[in-house]
């Protein structure tokens, strides 16, 4: 029974024993597992500098055993680590670096890849050994996914990869490659890298350690940054109003006599700097500007700076003076130049100096390296010498004038010069003068300041403010004269006030006053006078009725006196026949009788004389025209009006009896006889 149970017990230690002896030659490797190997007894040595065993060879395998269940020759061989499949994410690299293989070439940091795909993303490190793979830092990486690669052989190191967001750029330094040459600033671009993801064809290619011409857009790259190092930078965005002014650090050397360069074609607005330098491009501030919008510019060879568009407003023109065209002795001017003045031309378009042409209203894209804008203000502007004005701190304004008339009083002008400067003149102002501060700075002010000083230094104080209107028509004058070599149109130049001293004040308020006071009471006495010559007037007018009445009548009068007249001598024809005709009856009668009536008419008629000598004729014709008034009840005012007209003393007269006999009825004066038939 013992003996039993001992061989049941040494049966069971043996079985423990062969499994244990059987597990040293079977290896299972798990799914996501790969054995690595040692070969420790019988074979040969290694070759050179090699770290791993291949084929033959004692030492660390360089070959792996796959997922699965694998004889070992055990003691020989053996299972020294089962390291997990290497696992590279989505977003990252893996970055690989060979612990064996062939030296590097003298000054290379990173190893070509000779082996190329046979290696398969080196999970064939025996491929990759016998091929020709180099120990180092590997140009070639993986990217995502599952890998069997030897840990020993081949140490990975994971990054991120290169994401270049929106509005941003990537810019490379490689730390491999052939050296830049003398004065080179960047590497020069080469093709098939494929945006610096293929290191391999970018060294094989030619391309340059440091710097690099090329760079990356917006998107996600698979890069090497072990071998080129990406800075994330800004593109460059030109906002609205906004230019980017470039300033090229390589290229062509620019000419002494250039103040910009003259950029190339064919570069892409600057995005492509390998076109710019093989066209010729200079080094300095270019000509082309970059407008509004989102430029990829590689910032290690051009700088851009922001500038404000060049706006010029409503009432305004922008002279252009050129920096680039050519030479401009190469333009004679027809314009004549002052001596005094700098020789300064004005030009038309392609020659360098003062545009002829003018920029109006708008917004203007224009390189201020390339062309000096200067605003010129087109509408009426005012320039004043007034202490208010002073006060506002308005840079066209100026202290009054402090200027000492012909008698010696200390006065203060204060004036405002009113001007214009046309359109067309606008490139002539700039030529002389420079600007429109420079204008009223430099020739309006001192002008304006002598004119009125040379005035009042002529003219009494009282005077000088007396013939204010004479004195300001003068000055505009004067400065309109001396403005118009410089092409300034003057509108108005007025005297705005005049201050006198206080002392001169007074006195002249007082004659003043005292004027003032002569002025109201002859004022006063005209008014009475007026008011005089207006009562009389008045009483006239209200005479008029009257008046117009008894010239009726009067008229009446004469008309019937004329009649009367007129019957008398009808009467008298009357009686003449009838006599005539009884003096052919009887002759003796007829002679009788007529010498009646001769002698009654001769009285008659001697009567009617003695009437016109003592009346006249006009007077005899008033008596009749009063007999007229009285027989028809009319009153005359005034009753008695005695005036000393051309006719002499007797006309008074026989007024004065008219207006007596109006008083006293009609007169009785004897009827004339009737002559007897």
């Amino acid at each position: 029974m013992e003996v039993g149970s001992f061989l049941i017990g040494l049966g069971i230690f043996a079985l423990f024993v062969f499994v244990a002896f059987l597990k040293q030659f079977l290896v299972n490797v798990g799914a996501e597992e790969i054995a690595v190997m040692e070969k420790r007894f019988i074979g040969g040595t290694l070759d050179g500098e090699r770290v791993f065993a291949s084929g033959n060879q004692v030492g660390l395998r360089a070959e792996y055993l796959e997922p699965g269940l694998h004889f070992v020759p055990w003691p020989f061989v053996r299972v020294v680590s089962k390291p997990k499949f290497l696992q590279i994410a989505a977003d990252e690299l893996g970055i690989v670096e060979a612990t064996d293989g062939a030296s590097l070439p003298p000054g290379r940091i990173f190893a070509d890849d000779p082996a190329s795909d046979r290696h398969n993303h080196f999970q064939d490190p025996t491929a990759f050994l016998q091929h020709g793979g180099i120990r180092g830092k590997q140009l070639r990486f993986l990217t995502n996914g599952t890998f069997k690669v030897h840990p020993d052989v081949f140490r990975v190191t994971k990054i991120k990869k290169t994401y270049v967001p929106e509005g941003k750029i990537g810019v490379i330094t490689a730390n491999d490659g052939a050296p830049l040459n003398a004065g080179q600033l960047l590497g020069k671009s080469v093709p098939d890298h494929d945006s610096f993801q293929r290191a391999e064809l970018f060294l094989k290619n030619g391309g340059q350690k440091g710097p690099q011409i090329d760079f990356l857009r917006p998107g996600s790259y698979n890069i090497n940054t072990e071998i080129f190092v990406v800075e994330i930078r800004d593109a460059v965005a030109i906002s609205e109003n906004e230019i980017g002014i470039v300033d090229a650090r390589d290229g062509v050397q620019i000419g002494r006599d250039e103040v910009v360069a003259a950029t190339p074609d064919n570069h892409n607005h600057f995005q492509d700097g390998q076109a710019f330098l093989n066209n010729g491009g200079k080094r300095g501030p270019q000509e082309n500007i970059l407008t509004p919008g989102t430029y990829y510019i590689n910032p290690y060879l051009f700088a851009v700076s922001k500038r404000k568009q060049t706006v010029v407003n409503q009432g305004q023109v922008a002279v252009l003076i050129s920096n680039i065209g050519k030479d401009p002795v190469e333009f004679v001017s027809q314009e004549p130049i002052d001596d005094k003045m700098p020789a300064r031309h004005v030009v038309p378009k392609g020659f360098r100096g003062i545009q002829r042409e003018v920029l109006g209203p708008g917004a203007y894209n224009i390189n201020p390296l390339a062309y000096a804008a200067i605003i010129i203000p087109t509408a009426t502007r005012s320039v004043d010498w007034s202490a208010e004005s002073n006060k506002q701190s308005a840079s066209n304004s100026f202290d009054p004038f402090q200027v000492v008339s012909y008698d010696g009083f200390p006065m203060q002008v204060e004036v405002r010069c009113q001007y214009r400067v046309l359109p067309e003149n606008a490139p002539y102002v700039v030529q002389k003068i420079g600007s429109i501060n420079e204008l009223e700075t430099n020739v309006i002010h001192p002008q304006i300041d002598g004119v009125f000083r040379a005035q009042v230094s002529r003219s009494p104080a009282i005077s000088y403010q007396q013939n204010r209107a004479e004195e300001q028509k003068a000055a505009e004058e004067a400065v309109r004269k001396d403005l118009a070599k410089y092409r300034v149109e003057v509108v108005s130049v007025m005297i705005t006030n005049i201050h006198l001293p206080e002392a001169l004040m007074k006195t002249t308020q007082q004659k003043n006053l005292a004027e003032q006071e002569k002025s109201m009471f002859d004022a006063k006495k005209d008014a009475e006078q007026r008011r005089i010559e207006f009562e009389k007037t008045k009483a006239e007018a209200d005479a008029q009725l009257a008046i117009i009445t008894a010239e009726t009548g009067i008229k009446v009068a004469q008309h019937e006196a004329r009649q009367n007249e007129e019957r008398a001598r009808g009467e008298a024809s009357r009686v003449r026949m009838i006599a005539e005709a009884d003096a052919t009856r009887t002759q003796q009668m007829g002679d009788a009788e007529a010498s009646i009536i001769r002698a009654k008419g001769e009285a008659q008629a001697k009567a009617y004389r003695d009437q016109v000598d003592a009346l006249t004729a006009q007077g005899v014709a008033s008596v009749e025209i009063v007999k007229s008034i009285a027989g028809a009840g009319l009153k005359i005012t005034p009753e008695i009006q005695v005036s000393s007209g051309s006719g002499g003393g007797d006309q008074g007269l026989v007024q004065v009896l008219l207006a007596d006999l109006l008083r006293s009825g009609r007169p009785q004066l004897p009827p004339p006889p009737s002559p007897k038939i």
